[in-house]
């Protein structure tokens, strides 16, 4: 049975597994179902309708399920589900989705360190790495892989895809492509994540193509949309049907085409950027 200590409360333990721990003082609302091999910690508080996979830890304070910060919120049937093998350190917030049939959603293996925050509505893939004191606002999407560093600040609607890296201190109010480096206020594109592309097992022809399609879409002076028409149909048939970089462009592709918010400007476009903000 569940290892509850003394001074939690858990209002409905059936919905435990059995090896699960709670820690002193914590509060598991009667709707949080908690799979095998997690653990909550100290002061630790999940509430309204919350699923938990298996392995996931969580630290001193970490709240998951409270309503969305939203001044229209009015979701009683609001869910969150989060997958496997994920820690939610000290303070970490996740909030419950806003939009009525929507659901927060946080996948496998991901690292959220202390003051992190998961707003309503958003949906983080697997093995995602959120700093110390950052946020992302409602409705955004992280991909797999993602690393968003420290007091960063995400706009709402924002898309970050796979394996992209924000650094710190910055604010993304655009789309940040797949595989890419960025950094500023607002976030600029300056490169490729070259070392996470590697250290994911990325071969060198995934990575010589993704390369190239960096190079078409901020460096050879195309127009937003005739980059996403030269990747598409041109650099993309290119590749060889069925493999894996054929993959990674195809997906870099779609993504490209179904933005809402526009892209983050290659960094050589800052005193352009500069220039419309002033």
């Amino acid at each position: 049975m569940p290892q509850i200590h003394t001074t939690a409360i858990v209002e409905n333990p059936a919905n435990l597994a059995d090896d699960v721990v709670v820690g002193p003082q914590a509060y598991i609302g009667p709707d949080v179902k908690i799979g095998p091999g997690c653990k909550i910690g100290i002061k630790a508080t999940l509430v309204n309708r919350i699923t938990l996979g298996k392995n996931n830890q969580l630290f001193t304070g970490a709240t998951l399920g409270e309503n969305g910060q939203d001044i229209h919120f009015d979701n009683p049937e609001a869910e969150i589900v989060i997958g496997d093998n994920n820690v939610f350190r000290e303070q970490t917030t996740v909030h419950q989705p806003s939009v009525k049939g929507n659901k927060t959603t946080i996948g496998n293996g991901c690292y959220f360190m202390a003051d992190a925050h998961v707003a309503h509505d958003c949906h983080v893939g697997n093995n995602v790495i959120m700093v110390n004191k950052t946020g992302i606002a409602g409705h955004v999407e992280l991909g797999d892989g993602v690393l968003v560093s420290g007091i960063v600040m995400v706009h709402q609607f924002v898309r970050v895809g796979d394996f992209a890296v924000i650094g710190g201190v910055s604010k993304a109010t655009r789309d940040v492509l797949p595989y890419t480096m960025n950094n500023g206020n607002p976030a600029l594109a300056f490169g490729l994540n070259a070392v996470g592309l590697k250290r994911s097992g990325m071969t060198p022809a995934e990575r010589s193509a993704i390369k190239q399609a960096f190079q078409i879409f901020y460096l050879k002076g195309l127009s937003t949309s005739k980059a996403i028409e030269e990747i598409r149909e041109v650099f993309l048939p290119s590749l060889a049907e069925g493999s894996a970089e054929a993959k990674r462009i195809a997906y870099l592709a779609d993504w490209l085409k179904t933005s809402k918010r526009g892209f983050t400007f290659h960094a050589s476009k800052k005193h352009e950027v500069e220039n419309e903000t002033e």
